[in-house]
C-alpha cells in the first residue's frame, strides 16, 4: 500500500489503448475521465472547485511542484457543456461576503477542462489534453452492492442491520412492524405508504450527526436525482422472506409488490446508471469523512468501513462479474481520499493518512495484486483553519464559526496512528468553520496535497 507520493511512472496515455486513444476524443482532444464522489459530509463539490482552481492556476501555485504536473501550462474550463458542474454558483458561493461552502450536488455533472501543457523538446506540435471530472452523489456509489443481490438477499441484510445498535434506536418499532408483515397477504396501500415514509426517515436521520452512517441503501431513497421518485414505486425488506424466499408470491401481495418494486430499482434504475457511466471512467475518487466517523464512533467507523469494502468489491473484477464484464477498458485507479484535515494540527494531518491506512488495511490487501491501483489521501480542498500558538506557546488553531461567523480558536483532538482492531476509538467534536476570506478565483486556493492527489490521478513521468 502507497500514500500520496508522486506517481512518477504515470502516462497519460496510460489508459488507453491506440483504437480507444482515436475513439475517446473530443475534437481532437484525447480525454481522461474521472469519477468523483464522497459519503455524506466529506465536501465533494468543494473538493472538485477546488481541482478546477488549482488547474486555472496551474503555474501558481502547488501544482507547479510536483513534477508530474509542471507540465502544464493552464486549464480552462468549458461551461457550455450540457450537465456542467455549476462552477460559476460555487465560486460565487466561496468568494462571497460572506463567504459560503459550495451546495452539494443533488445530480451528476461534468467539470470539463482543457489542458494545455509544455511541449515536447523534440516537437514543435502543441499538446492538449481534456479532462473530465465525473461528480455524482455518493449515495448512488452504494447501489454497487445492491446489483448482486436479490430481494431475499436485500432483505437479509437489512434485518441484520435493524437489529443492531444504533440503527434499531433510530427507527423504534420498525423492524418488528415489518417482521409483522405476511408477504403473501394483500398489500395495504396506506401501510406501504407510511413504512416507506418512515422508512424515508430512518435512512435520512442515519447518515445525520451522531450517527452518521453510511450504507444507508436504496441509495436514490436519498438523492433521488432526475427521473426517480421513491414514492411511486416504493418497497420495503420484509423479514419474512428471508427464510423462505419465493419468486412466486400472489400477484398485489406485499411479497410480489415489493419484490417487484426493487427488481425495477436495481434493473431499471441503478444498473443503467453503471452501465452508461462506468464504462468510461479512467480512475475513481472517493472521498470519506473519516473525522466525521470519528466523532461518531465505532459503529460509524465500522459502517463506512463495510460501505467501502462493498464499494470496492467490484474492482476486484472476479471472473464473471457484470461489472468487471462491462467494462472495455478497467479503472485503474482508485483514490481513496480521507477530507477536511486542515480542522487538525499539522502532526496530526500525517497522523490521519498513517490511520486511514491502519483503518482500511484488510481491504486493501484484498485489493493487492489486482490490476488496480489504490492509494490513500488525506486532504483539505480548501483550508478553513490556520496554526496559531496561544500565550503558552501551546499549539491550536484558528478560524471563523461558520454559523456564527466569528473568529475562534481551538485547541483539536490528537489522532492516533493506527486503528484499534474492533474499531472502539472515539475523539472530541471539532467546530464546523466557514471558508476563509478573500479567496480569488485567480489565485489557487490554500489547501493540503489537492497537488498530490491530482499527480496520481493525471501525473506524467
Amino acid at each position: 500500500m502507497s500514500h500520496d507520493t508522486p506517481a512518477s511512472t504515470f502516462s497519460v496515455d496510460l489508459f488507453m489503448s491506440d483504437e480507444q486513444r482515436q475513439s475517446r476524443t473530443l475534437a481532437g482532444c484525447p480525454v481522461t475521465r474521472i469519477g468523483i464522489t464522497g459519503l455524506s459530509g466529506a465536501g465533494k463539490s468543494t473538493l472538485i472547485t477546488a481541482i478546477i482552481n488549482h488547474l486555472e492556476n496551474a503555474r501558481r501555485g502547488a501544482l507547479a511542484e510536483q513534477a508530474g504536473l509542471a507540465a502544464i501550462r493552464h486549464g480552462r474550463w468549458h461551461r457550455e457543456i450540457e450537465r456542467a458542474f455549476d462552477y460559476d454558483h460555487a465560486l460565487t458561493a466561496l468568494t462571497g461576503q460572506p463567504p459560503s461552502w459550495p451546495e452539494s450536488t443533488r445530480d451528476w455533472s461534468i467539470a470539463r477542462l482543457t489542458l494545455d501543457y509544455d511541449r515536447r523538446w523534440y516537437s514543435l506540435r502543441p499538446r492538449r489534453r481534456c479532462l473530465e471530472l465525473f461528480d455524482y452523489p455518493g449515495e448512488w456509489l452504494l447501489d454497487l452492492s445492491l446489483l448482486d443481490w436479490s430481494f431475499a438477499e436485500y432483505s437479509a441484510h437489512w434485518t441484520d442491520w435493524l437489529a443492531r445498535s444504533p440503527r434499531r434506536a433510530i427507527a423504534p418499532g420498525l423492524l418488528e412492524d415489518l417482521q409483522a408483515i405476511d408477504p403473501a397477504a394483500p398489500v395495504d396501500p396506506e401501510q406501504l405508504a407510511s413504512l416507506a415514509g418512515r422508512w424515508s426517515m430512518m435512512l435520512a436521520d442515519s447518515r445525520l450527526p451522531p450517527h452518521r452512517l453510511s450504507r444507508n441503501l436504496p441509495g436514490r431513497w436519498l438523492m433521488p436525482g432526475e427521473g426517480f421518485d421513491p414514492d411511486a414505486m416504493p418497497f420495503l425488506p420484509l423479514p419474512s422472506v428471508v427464510a423462505e424466499p419465493s419468486e412466486d408470491y400472489p400477484e398485489g401481495s406485499w411479497g410480489e409488490i415489493c419484490q417487484r418494486h426493487f427488481a425495477y430499482y436495481r434493473d431499471r434504475i441503478a444498473r443503467p446508471f453503471f452501465e452508461s457511466h462506468f464504462g468510461r471512467l479512467d480512475a475513481q475518487v472517493i472521498l470519506v469523512d473519516l473525522l466525521g466517523a470519528l466523532r461518531s464512533g465505532q459503529s460509524a467507523l465500522a459502517d463506512m468501513r463495510a460501505a467501502l469494502e462493498s464499494i470496492l468489491e467490484p474492482f476486484r473484477y472476479r471472473e464473471g462479474h457484470w461489472l468487471g464484464n462491462l467494462f472495455t477498458r478497467r479503472i485503474r485507479r482508485v483514490a481513496i481520499v480521507a477530507t477536511q484535515i486542515d480542522h487538525l494540527l499539522p502532526v496530526d494531518q500525517a497522523r490521519l493518512t498513517r490511520l486511514l491506512d491502519s483503518y482500511l488495511f484488510e481491504l486493501t490487501q484484498r485489493l493487492a495484486g489486482k490490476d488496480i491501483e489504490l492509494r490513500l489521501f488525506a486532504v483539505s480542498a480548501v483550508t478553513a483553519a490556520q496554526p496559531r500558538e496561544d500565550a503558552r506557546g501551546r499549539p491550536m488553531l484558528v478560524g471563523t464559526e461558520k454559523s456564527s461567523r466569528q473568529k475562534i480558536a481551538f485547541t483539536p483532538p490528537t489522532i492516533p496512528e493506527q486503528m484499534p482492531h474492533d474499531l472502539d476509538l472515539a475523539i472530541d467534536d471539532l467546530p464546523t468553520l466557514a471558508p476563509p476570506a478573500e479567496l480569488d478565483r485567480a489565485r489557487a486556493f490554500p489547501g493540503r496535497r489537492v497537488d498530490a492527489l491530482l499527480d496520481f490521478l493525471i501525473g506524467e513521468s
